[in-house]
């Protein structure tokens, strides 16, 4: 096998060179890396994502986000009666949600309201469900 090593002039580069040298398996391409090599996104900014979107693997946690969505606001009660489940449990997932700061909170006398934090939250469920039925229209 033919060996294509390429020299990447990068100032800022801290990965060994010899690494970026061997090809018997592995090829770097300098024209495709060098523009992006110091844009990867950094290991803990991506644990942090991984976290949210782990958030967002619950299917009842998807369908009150997606309640919520359509609403200013919707009491516990009103998210249980939407996704046809008791307080409790949308509360406790409520709780999940308040805490990866995917929904805020405010109370009225003795009920709580809840609503996406910020319009990135609903821009990610759209996203998701705009990527499924793009998958779903191609099969």
């Amino acid at each position: 096998m033919l060996e294509h090593k390429a020299e990447i002039p990068h100032t800022h580069l801290d990965t060994d060179m010899e690494t970026l040298h061997r090809c018997k398996v592995e090829c770097i391409w300098p024209e495709s890396v060098v523009p992006i090599v110091d844009r990867v996104v950094p290991l803990q900014n991506a644990e942090r994502v991984g976290r949210l979107f782990s958030i967002l693997t619950d299917p009842t946690r998807i369908r009150i986000i997606h309640a919520l969505s359509m609403s200013a606001e919707l009491c516990v009660c009103d998210i249980g009666f939407l996704v046809d489940m008791s307080q409790s449990a949308v509360s406790h997932q409520l709780r999940t949600l308040r805490a990866s700061g995917m929904v805020n909170r405010r109370k009225e006398g003795r009920t709580m309201f809840y609503s996406l934090s910020d319009e990135h939250v609903r821009i990610l469920l759209k996203n998701g469900l705009d990527h499924i039925q793009e998958i779903d229209d191609l099969t």
